[in-house]
């Protein structure tokens, strides 16, 4: 049928979802991470940034030999835009951070692997209260090792240590859009926020299980000092460390 050619497609080009048992409803409570305010449609699942998530597709042998999928492929989701126009840039990056997502917390893979971009551990807090530049170094100190507040410019300052397991950097409500910000802050998203990013750089993988552990503790006792949200880096909420996740390779 021409529906399973212009389908096979689109799993090939990608960001696809593939799943080796179909996960039920547990795939739209991990994408209500990304998204608390996502809409559910026969055939798709909508966001609130354009994308959209078409399945679950039942893998068969003709979709496999069209798209290349592996054998092991039994459910796939690919990820689209809203309406008659070609994604951007913008929209396959959205689509990729989304899917990435997924497949760690679903246990799942993606295809095309690899993907042009992969994202390097990091986490984000957001917050509507402020919190002294002193207490964000003491609460960050027992993850990131020996660190020290360094000031900037524009009320920006940077959190870093010539050990330091990761490093971090502060903003300042208003100095970023509010259409930037991730879409799982939900409503609190609209309200000028304060902002921490996590990062321990480039080359930080799946694999290392205590630098995600030390980050995703010192984003979520940051997070409790501040009243605010940890978010990973392909933008899921997070509240326990065991839930910053990256696919392994």
């Amino acid at each position: 049928m021409a529906f399973l050619d212009r389908t096979g497609g689109k799993l090939a080009a990608g960001p696809t979802l593939l799943l080796t048992v179909d996960p039920g409803n547990a795939l739209a409570n991990a994408a209500r991470l990304y998204d608390p305010l996502m809409r559910s449609w026969p055939g798709r699942l909508v966001f609130g940034n354009g994308v959209l998530l078409f399945g679950p597709i039942t893998i068969t042998p003709k979709l496999i030999a069209q798209a290349g999928l592996p054998a092991s492929a039994a459910v796939a989701w690919y990820a689209g835009v809203a309406g008659p126009r070609h994604p951007d840039e913008g929209d396959r990056a959205d689509g990729q951070s989304l899917v990435l997502g997924l497949a760690a917390r679903l246990g799942g893979t993606v295809h095309p692997w690899p993907p042009p971009s992969r994202p390097a551990l990091a986490a984000s807090v957001y917050s509507e209260r402020p919190v002294a530049r002193d207490q964000v170094v003491r609460v960050l100190r027992p993850y990131a090792g020996e660190v020290s507040a360094e000031d900037a410019q524009d009320g920006t300052y940077g959190v870093r240590g010539r050990q330091a397991a990761f490093c971090t950097v502060y903003q300042p409500p208003g100095l970023c859009s509010a259409a930037l910000e991730p879409l799982a802050l939900g409503s609190m998203g609209k309200r000028p926020l304060h902002h921490w990013q996590l990062n321990a750089g480039p080359q930080a993988g799946a694999a290392d299980r205590e630098l995600r552990q030390r980050m995703a503790g010192g984003a979520l006792a940051l997070a409790l000092a501040a009243g605010g949200m940890a978010i990973d880096m392909c933008g899921f909420r997070f509240e326990t460390a065991e839930e910053l996740r990256l696919v392994a390779d």
